[in-house]
């Protein structure tokens, strides 16, 4: 080969490598460049009142149930006037009891209350007539002292029969059971025939025809809790209507560590004692750390933001999210006030990458917890 052939050969190889080389300069510098700062808007961290829901159920049972029973023994019941169901009415009859000895024995001391009375004021007159003629010196001091005793003794004899006969009457008017409240008739035991003995339960009666769900609660949520909450109520086959919270159970069951929480239930809203009932109780506000909704990212299956440090390099931070309210989520565990996270634009964000911040996101403060 020729000088000149080996000169330009030479040259040739040089100017391929120099070539090669130069692109291997561009694929590296290609490679290694950093990617373009993403425009996200970013909103800081805070603490605002979050509307809290409590779910509770329970039994529903009677406001008051009033047990009717006899008091008076050994008569028998002549008749039975409700049933199951019935509403009745304070003073109306229910049932009557045989009443025939003891109104033959208030005709018999009435009559004696008739003529203690008569004896009474034969008595009465007698003491006068001795006072009289004793002031004209005609009877004796013994005399007159007799007939004041007289007196005496026939009005102590009136006041006793006349307490007889109240008695009397009193048992008389306890053969009418009546009902002692308005309300309607849960239960019935009262058959005709039947002899009763003092204290014998015939009716019960919920009074004023008011039910309530007596639902559990876990006692890390009864402080939240108030009288005078509204409740949305539910039970198979029933219209779901509001309730309003009566009573908070001042204790908690150290077994099951639940207290009771009692809810009047609005009245003929089909409801019945012992049906099984839900209810959603609004409970008293709490200041939650919250962010907007739209921040929350989605990564390998687990919830959480793109916090963005001092530099507006960003990282991804699980967290632990809990109600929402308007466009705000409440974020449990993870994150605290004061904190910038990535609103629009966090779902095409990856942890370490830098951000430029176009605005700063406003807050609604004034939504409400949806249903």
């Amino acid at each position: 080969m020729s000088k000149l052939a080996i000169r330009i050969a030479t040259t040739v190889l040089l100017g391929a490598a120099s070539v090669s080389l130069v692109g291997c300069s561009k694929q590296q510098e290609t490679t290694s460049a950093p990617r373009p700062a993403l425009s996200v808007t970013v909103a800081t961290v805070a603490t605002h009142p979050m509307q809290r829901s409590v779910a509770v159920s329970g039994s529903v049972a009677a406001w008051q149930e009033i047990p009717v029973g006899a008091e008076v023994n050994g008569l028998a019941i002549e008749d039975v006037l409700v049933d199951e169901g019935d509403k009745v009415k304070k003073g109306q009859l229910l049932a009557k009891l045989n009443d025939t000895v003891l109104r033959a024995q208030l005709s018999q001391q009435e009559a004696n209350v008739d003529a203690a009375r008569a004896a009474f004021v034969q008595a009465q007159a007698d003491l006068k007539r001795s006072q009289d003629l004793r002031k004209k010196g005609v009877v004796s001091a013994q005399a007159q002292d007799s007939a004041r005793a007289g007196a005496q003794t026939a009005a102590a004899t009136l006041m006793a029969r006349q307490g007889a006969l109240e008695e009397t009457q009193a048992r008389l008017d306890q053969t009418r059971i009546t009902a002692p409240a308005n309300g309607y008739i849960s239960s019935r035991s009262a058959v005709i025939g039947q002899i009763v003995s003092a204290g014998t339960e015939l009716f019960r009666i919920v009074r004023d025809s008011q039910l309530e769900l007596q639902a559990d609660v876990p006692e890390t949520q009864l402080p939240e809790l108030r009288a005078g909450f509204k409740a949305k109520v539910t039970a198979d086959g029933i219209k779901p209507v509001e309730g309003t919270i009566r009573l908070v159970s001042p204790s908690v069951d150290a077994r099951t560590r639940l207290g009771k929480v009692y809810v009047t239930l609005p009245k003929d809203a089909g409801f019945r004692p012992g049906m099984f009932a839900r209810a959603t109780i609004k409970a008293a506000p709490i200041d939650g750390i919250v962010v907007p909704q739209e921040s929350i990212a989605y990564r390998d299956g687990k919830s959480g933001v793109f916090v963005v440090d001092a530099e507006n390099q960003v990282s991804f931070r699980e967290v632990e999210t809990g109600a929402r309210q308007g466009d705000q989520a409440e974020i449990l565990s993870g994150l605290k006030p004061g904190e910038e996270v990535v609103v629009k634009g966090a779902g095409l964000l990856e942890d370490g990458d830098v951000v430029q911040i176009v605005s700063q996101e406003a807050r609604n403060n004034h939504s409400s917890l949806t249903d």
